[in-house]
């Protein structure tokens, strides 16, 4: 890449990030989901409708429509009488939670850790962690929400033939989904397995709280079981026919002892199934945009998060399929088989006691 290419593209990756910026406040204000009927309104009505000063929202409109996230109906109007309107296309990206295509969350992600960067620099140079980043104000965006809802029960489970059918025979079965998050998986579990009893387990007490509440609105929460817990302090009788870690083992300072962990929590025929990065078999420069991705997130959240503990693994983000069979290997597993579930974010594993 020659110097001119690479300053424009360090131009253009600027104007990307403050077009999410955009989006972070059009989230968290409640600007998309106040356009979202079809209407097209006015600055004065759209910051009326959503509580917020007019000067701010006819600024973020006008952004919006440079940028073709909004339309505007006429743009040589009156500043205050201009009209703009939501496309209903973009809906499904910017209000549609359980839409597959849903995009706004990663905004609140990337806000919450740019607050964190100054105090990275300097775990960067003494090597440890930098210290753990509050929820608020920004909150805590769940980007696989849409994934667990839409394809857990109806696409991933049932292309493991056993499990499907254990998960939907009697007697009901177990399930302990660890590092569970805000829960979604757990629920999504339970949603498509009208039997099973999921224990959803978290070191985070927030996300925990936040899972419980989502469990009580879902329905399910007289089957799902939350706990801000490491599973290694489970009751030795706790024994499980389906332990799930998904797209959180490469975040763990320890992965060789969770999955020792869940394998101890395994009954006999019981299997654990691990969805993490999908990786390529061995690092490529230049990479694809899908490592680039993950190469990014790792470098200022997912390889901090781990460096506290003396003894990490330091895995980061892009565990590829080797490191992952080696922590099973470690961890007493016999098999490790890669299913055949195709999505193009995450890989699938099998670990077969």
């Amino acid at each position: 890449m020659d110097t001119d290419a690479l300053a424009d593209r360090l131009f253009r990756n600027a104007t990307g990030t403050l077009e999410l910026y955009a989006v972070y406040l059009g989230e968290r204000l409640g600007l998309y989901r106040a356009l979202a009927g079809g209407e097209a309104v006015t600055s004065g009505e759209l910051a009326a409708r959503a509580g917020v000063a007019e000067r701010y929202v006819r600024e973020w409109l006008e952004h919006q429509a440079a940028t073709e996230m909004v339309e505007v109906e006429d743009p040589r109007a009156d500043a205050l009488t201009r009209r703009y309107r939501l496309p209903a296309e973009h809906g499904a990206v910017l209000v549609d939670a359980d839409d597959l295509r849903y995009g706004t969350p990663v905004s609140i992600d990337l806000v919450r850790i740019a607050r964190g960067l100054a105090a990275l620099v300097d775990a960067y140079r003494n090597g440890g962690a930098p210290p753990p980043i509050p929820w608020e104000p920004e909150g805590r965006a769940d980007l696989n929400r849409a994934r667990f809802i839409n394809l857990l029960g109806s696409h991933w489970l049932p292309a493991v033939p056993e499990v499907d059918a254990r998960l939907r025979a009697d007697p009901p079965a177990r399930v302990a989904d660890l590092a569970c998050g805000m829960g979604w998986s757990s629920i999504a579990l339970a949603q498509a397995y009208p039997k099973i009893v999921v224990d959803g387990l978290d070191l985070d007490e927030d996300a925990i709280a936040a899972a419980r509440h989502s469990a009580e609105q879902a329905g399910v929460a007289d089957r799902v079981h939350y706990a801000a817990t490491d599973a290694a302090l489970l009751p030795s009788a706790n024994r499980y026919d389906l332990v799930t870690i998904f797209e959180a083992l490469h975040d763990m300072s320890r992965p060789v002892a969770t999955l020792r962990t869940a394998r101890d929590l395994l009954t006999d025929t019981g299997t654990v199934l691990v969805a993490d990065t999908r990786s390529a078999e061995e690092f490529t420069a230049p990479a694809s945009e899908r490592e680039r991705y993950e190469y990014g997130w790792s470098v200022v959240s997912c390889l901090p998060g781990a460096m506290g503990d003396p003894d990490t693994a330091a895995t980061g983000t892009v565990m590829r399929p080797a490191t992952l069979r080696r922590y099973a290997t470690e961890a007493g597993f016999a098999e490790v088989r890669e299913l055949p579930i195709d999505t193009d974010y995450w890989r699938f594993y099998q670990l077969v006691r």
